[in-house]
């Protein structure tokens, strides 16, 4: 059986489709949309974020980010799914890394980046264009390597903060955790 990939609150995850469509089920939380990632796990969501990969028209092997966003209203807690495919999606929750101030990039151009767009505003002249490496298996594990050190230097940072000292890491030193555990996982 294939793992199966679980959301945390406020946590960008960066994934692929392995197949275009999802699946229709309903179980133990009602109606969710199964997708086959390209690393081999499986992913649960409900209909909208199903919805909203359609409207970005995110195709199969495509780097995008879903985020499971906790949103406060008053006293009441909601859940929102954003969907963002310029490999950044909604950090907003949390502090990026890298970065002088909470805003991630795209808020700072003043939105989110277009579906169509590479990241720098720019539209690939192939569908295929953008892709490449990405599609094969070392690609997306690099990609898993350089995530998961953003990850653990926001986990790192957040711990520093608890016990009253301030740390930030470099774009520089996510580079040099994410490679050494690139190398180490292909060893």
């Amino acid at each position: 059986m294939s793992e199966k990939l679980q959301f945390q609150t406020n946590v960008a995850v960066d994934v692929a489709l392995k197949y275009k469509d999802g699946k229709e089920v309903t179980g133990q939380y009602g109606d969710q949309v199964l997708y086959t990632l390209t690393d081999g796990r499986v992913m649960y969501v409900p209909p909208i974020v199903k919805k909203k990969i359609d409207e970005l028209g995110i195709e199969r092997g495509e780097l995008f980010t879903i985020t499971k966003a906790e949103k406060k209203n008053g006293t009441r807690r909601t859940i929102e799914w954003v969907v963002a495919t310029d490999g950044s999606g909604d950090r907003t929750p949390q502090r990026r890394v890298g970065q002088p101030n909470s805003q991630a990039p795209a808020q700072r151009r003043g939105g989110p980046v277009s579906a169509a767009a590479n990241g720098n505003g720019h539209r690939p002249s192939s569908p295929s264009e953008g892709k490449g490496f990405l599609v094969t298996g070392q690609g997306q594990f690099l990609l898993q390597a350089l995530a998961a050190a953003v990850d653990a230097a926001v986990a790192t940072e957040r711990y520093a903060a608890a016990c009253g000292t301030e740390l930030q890491f470099t774009s520089e030193d996510l580079r040099e955790i994410g490679l050494s555990i690139y190398t180490s996982g292909a060893k």
